[in-house]
């Protein structure tokens, strides 16, 4: 499995982290990023949204012993994915804004391969897609045939060619002064960012990742979230 690597950069970035129910991860998680992510600037925003384990606890500790010599802080919002990004988009200051699940999940993958191919001039947003033929890593059939279905849905929708949109996402933090605002409040968020992007002409890439050997716990109810997703697709295409 792959080992996350340090990346080394000029530019500036703004982390956001959101965080529910990820106890067994996020402590690593905020000391991998800090010392893993050597940009010339970094923020560090961690998005706490209604865990019902010792999540917010874990984050307080750990971020408290940081807090001195990096731009790390703890926000709150309520449950759902949307509502911690929305928050957490509130409060980025730097050029570039990367999206991390709480489990660290994919390492530095995303953003290593960004800077070892000098990628950052020629795109807005990059997309770490599961769905990149050069991505490492494990997924269930049956998580392959939700996705298959979920992004055919978004390509007869809205027309975008894109093989995932939930995965990592890094993009310009100027893209969202010209979007309108994002209102989903759960797991589609990142899926409208990428579609309001992508009507707005935005350059966009997909880039590969790299699982890592990391112990989590899904919070993922396929059947129960994938019939939320249908219904947030069809409203998205309404509010479009």
């Amino acid at each position: 499995m792959y080992k996350v690597e340090k990346v080394k950069s000029k530019k500036t970035v703004s982390i956001v982290v959101p965080l529910h129910n990820k106890e067994s991860n996020i402590e690593s998680t905020i000391s991998l990023i800090i010392k893993s992510i050597l940009f010339k600037e970094i923020q560090l925003i961690v998005v706490e949204n209604d865990s019902s384990d010792n999540s917010k606890k874990i984050a307080i500790e750990t971020i408290n012993k940081y807090k001195q010599q990096f731009d790390v802080s703890l926000y709150e919002s309520k449950k759902g994915l949307g509502n911690a990004l929305i928050e957490g988009l509130k409060h980025c200051k730097h050029e570039w804004i990367y999206i991390v699940p709480a489990d660290f999940s994919f390492g530095t993958s995303d953003i290593a391969y960004v800077e070892k191919n000098k990628l950052w001039d020629n795109f807005d947003l990059f997309i770490g897609s599961k769905g990149h033929k050069e991505s490492q890593i494990n997924r269930t059939i049956s998580r392959k045939m939700y996705s298959k279905i979920f992004n055919i849905l978004l390509r007869v929708n809205f027309g975008i060619p894109f093989k995932d949109t939930q995965g990592t996402i890094i993009f310009k933090k100027n893209i969202l002064d010209q979007i309108n605002k994002l209102e989903n409040e759960e797991f589609l968020v990142t899926t409208e960012l990428i579609v309001k992007a992508f009507k707005k002409n935005k350059k966009i890439s997909e880039i590969p990742v790299k699982e890592l050997a990391t112990e989590t716990q899904s919070t993922v109810k396929p059947f129960k979230d994938g019939i939320k997703m249908l219904i947030n697709i069809f409203s998205l295409k309404r509010n479009s």
